[in-house]
């Protein structure tokens, strides 16, 4: 399904451009990045001639039909270890190693069997990749997607005063199992009420009332690609000033998704959607970037906030989220997953945002 030797040859040329004899990764997104594994202990080793992958004995049989591509060693023990002993890399490489994900204790072994090689902490080569995406992890991306809408419906029939908001969340990740989903991608939002101004509410034992906006956050992970969805609902008749912010949060999310393409800075996406808060006076209210990238990780490169040094390139698939919340009244977030393409974009979701009162 995807091109494991595509990406290996694009990072190979990554690595040859910055004279780096070999790459080693223990980060498990980026390892089944390269190399379709799953399993939670693993370590690869890209050279310019070999792509390797180290795992123990738990998963023998399971990288046989996941690992298509790449060399397989079953190993015991210090997976790094393990690697120098099998001469993977030697006293004299130049060795690239994630300095954001390489464990200290990893990093030290290391360190102090290969004393004569030289260690270069690198971020972003596997991330460059990664925030382009293949058609096929577009398809995945879209189901994960399709399931967490399928949720959200099933979801607005049990949202009533006195049921709290662990319990809708327990429910959405019963429903999320139940339509094909591996699981939560991220531990789900919750925010009722006051609650709302909190924009990474976790559910709590709080009960909905009625007249309450609920802002619900939640996705799930569909084959190992993630799903990330925010709707706010009220529950009974809002207050004025929420259904003026529910607008304005709406009119500027709108305006983010028709600026976005290939070739736009990140930051100017983020610009279409704050400065129409602003201009509508509520500006501080809203304190986060406008999104992120989506794949394997829920959070990944591209970031799209008003710092962000990223250009959007066709492939890149982000949320567009922006929100107001406003301290002892309520919250507002809404937010969809989409596809960058050339000179336009594609919506992933398509989950009703017009202001729902049950």
């Amino acid at each position: 399904m995807f091109d494991y030797e595509k990406r290996t040859t694009l990072l190979r040329a990554a690595l040859r451009k910055k004279k780096l004899d070999v790459f080693i990764t223990s980060f498990l997104p980026h390892v089944r990045y390269l190399t379709g594994y799953s399993g939670s202990n693993g370590l690869c080793v890209v050279t310019d001639s070999a792509l390797t992958l180290l795992t123990d004995f738990r998963y023998q049989e399971q990288i046989e039909t996941e690992v298509p591509h790449a060399s397989k060693q079953i190993v015991r023990g210090d997976l790094f270890a393990a690697a120098i002993k099998k001469n993977l890399f030697s006293q004299s490489d130049t060795i690239a190693f994630e300095e954001d994900y390489l464990p200290f204790a990893s990093f030290q072994v290391v360190k102090k069997k290969l004393t004569g090689a030289h260690l270069i902490p690198f971020s972003g080569i596997v991330e460059t990749l990664t925030a382009v995406k293949e058609e096929s992890e577009v398809t995945l991306i879209r189901k994960a997607a399709s399931i967490t809408e399928r949720v959200f419906e099933k979801i607005l029939g049990v949202l009533k005063p006195g049921i709290a908001e662990s319990d809708i969340a327990a429910e959405i990740s019963y429903l999320h199992r139940i339509f094909g989903a591996e699981k939560d991608s991220f531990d789900t939002i919750v925010a009722s009420g006051v609650r709302g101004s909190l924009p990474h509410g976790a559910a709590s034992t709080k009960k909905i009332q009625k007249g309450e906006m609920v802002t619900l956050d939640f996705g799930c992970v569909y084959h190992g690609y993630c799903s990330d969805l925010t709707r706010t609902v009220a529950v009974g008749t809002p207050s004025s000033e929420a259904k003026k912010i529910y607008r304005i949060v709406l009119d500027a999310q709108r305006a983010a998704i028709n600026a976005a393409q290939s070739g736009l800075p990140a930051k100017k996406l983020d610009t279409a959607a704050r400065s129409f808060i602003e201009k509508n006076g509520y500006g501080k209210f809203f304190g986060h970037g406008l999104g992120h990238g989506i794949g394997l990780q829920i959070h990944e490169s591209p970031r799209v906030f008003a710092k962000s040094e990223h250009a959007l390139r066709a492939g890149n698939v982000v949320t567009i989220e922006p929100g107001i919340y406003l301290p002892g009244k309520c919250g507002v977030r809404i937010e969809d997953d989409i596809v960058i393409r050339d000179g336009t974009c594609e919506v992933m979701t398509s989950s009703p945002k017009e202001l729902i009162v049950l």
